[in-house]
């Protein structure tokens, strides 16, 4: 895909390639084409939020890189529900999403990175 003059291209990381649905597949092409890259610009584009059976925060989202490489180990993120802080967490995964890409992720919270009891409502990722 060209987006003014820029190759961009949309990166499933290898487990994910190997194990998500086909109509998870097409949600995330679909995200993907609807939110495109902004030159020096890094996005975190909202998929699904949830909680899992550990009351872990499960947070996917789609990550529209318009800047040089960038990398995940060592990061620390946040997570906001209307602006308000809610979790932070330093994450210590080896990803890097090369220039011009975007690669579908979920970040983790657990319960003890959370300041405020999640909502799942209004929500986004930042660093």
């Amino acid at each position: 895909m060209k987006v003014g003059g820029i190759n961009v291209t949309l990166i499933f990381e290898e487990k994910w390639d190997r194990t998500i649905a086909e109509r998870d597949r097409k949600m995330y092409q679909d995200i993907y084409a609807k939110h495109p890259i902004q030159e020096g610009k890094l996005q975190f584009i909202p998929v699904r939020i949830a909680f899992n059976h550990r009351n872990d925060l499960l947070a996917s989202v789609c990550i529209v890189n318009g800047r040089d490489d960038w990398k995940l180990e060592d990061r620390l993120l946040s997570y906001f529900e209307h602006n308000t802080l809610i979790a932070e967490k330093r994450f210590t995964h080896e990803l890097t999403v090369q220039a011009n890409t975007a690669v579908p992720w979920t970040f983790i919270f657990t319960p003890e990175t959370m300041v405020l009891q999640a909502t799942l409502q209004n929500w986004g990722i930042s660093d």
